[in-house]
């Protein structure tokens, strides 16, 4: 009797140490899924980040899922012509969505409403950095104030789609550093590289890992990043923070699925997708993109939460910088 009691409460235990501790057991594979290829839509033009980030992660994960996945880069309104094109799938799991802030920027502008999607996972929490070509004559991004403030409104800094994290991170430094600046917006980041490269825009907003390999080849000149230490790659270049500006945003990648879609299959698919961003093939990419630097994954339930937590900010930087009304 006694051994049996003491059995039961072994059992207990172990069950509420896991439980504390936030272990579950791998969810199981839901029944007739996946049964044909899988769709997954990027709303950024081939070779840009979010491009890059489906494509490595789909890629290690391609054989615990089973089936093949095809990418579907569908650029175009600020990622609303994707949006739309997902909601207008089934709610099967069929159709993945590479969610990122634009979707709630786009809600806060009245364009979509995110919450038309369920969260599955985040995985990326990128940094934000701003570039010149070798022969600027901007050396530091003091330069760069200098020549604004003497010229306001000239200076011509590019990134990706209008009202984006890339807009919005370039317009808060502005205003912080009492500059006026002009935006010229690309559908597609290699679009933005060639007009800083050719000499056309004056300064790039980018993350590192997509053109990690112009500033080794000394044809971009990093300025300043907007993180909370030094990027290691490049431990010269201050952050903004060291400089007086309050600024360590960057681009977040997750993904999504139509709202409606049955919790196992976001749950089993969520666990695929942890189990991706484990694998060799998928680290050794994040690693040469600094994509390593920034703890990323949120599963379902913690993503939703961070979902709606971002939204609220960017309501109000969107309020602060003159883009909406306030009610």
């Amino acid at each position: 009797m006694k051994n049996r009691l003491y059995g039961v409460l072994l059992a207990v235990v172990l069950v509420l140490s896991f439980a504390v501790s936030g272990w579950t057991a791998d969810p199981p594979k839901p029944k007739g899924y996946p049964e044909r290829p899988i769709e997954v839509v990027c709303q950024y033009g081939a070779g840009g980040g979010s491009d890059i980030f489906v494509r490595s992660l789909f890629n290690a994960a391609r054989k615990d899922l089973g089936v093949t996945v095809n990418v579907t880069n569908m650029t175009g309104a600020a990622g609303v012509k994707a949006s739309n094109y997902v909601i207008a799938q089934p709610a099967d799991g069929y159709t993945i969505y590479n969610f990122s802030p634009e979707q709630l920027i786009n809600t806060v502008m009245g364009r979509e409403d995110y919450k038309a999607f369920a969260p599955l996972c985040n995985v990326q929490m990128d940094e934000s950095v701003f570039y010149v070509r070798a022969e600027s004559p901007f050396k530091t991004i003091q330069d760069v104030i200098k020549y604004a403030k003497e010229n306001p409104g000239k200076l011509q800094f590019t990134g990706t789609t209008p009202q984006s994290p890339d807009e919005i991170i370039i317009n808060l430094f502005a205003k912080s550093a009492g500059i006026k600046i002009k935006y010229v917006p690309f559908d597609k980041a290699p679009e933005s590289h060639a007009a800083v490269l050719g000499g056309h825009l004056d300064v790039l907003h980018e993350e590192p890992g997509v053109i990690i390999s112009l500033v080794e080849a000394k044809r971009l000149r990093p300025l300043i990043v907007f993180t909370e230490k030094r990027l290691p790659n490049w431990p010269d270049v201050p952050t903004a923070k060291e400089l007086g500006y309050d600024i360590t945003m960057g681009r977040w990648r997750g993904l999504a699925v139509k709202k409606g879609t049955s919790p196992e299959i976001i749950n089993w698919l969520a666990a695929v997708l942890q189990k991706a961003t484990n694998a060799a093939s998928y680290k050794e990419i994040a690693h040469k993109s600094l994509l390593d630097l920034r703890p990323g994954w949120k599963g379902p339930a913690e993503y939703g939460k961070f979902w709606d937590s971002e939204f609220k900010s960017y309501k109000e930087i969107l309020d602060d910088l003159g883009y909406t009304r306030k009610k």
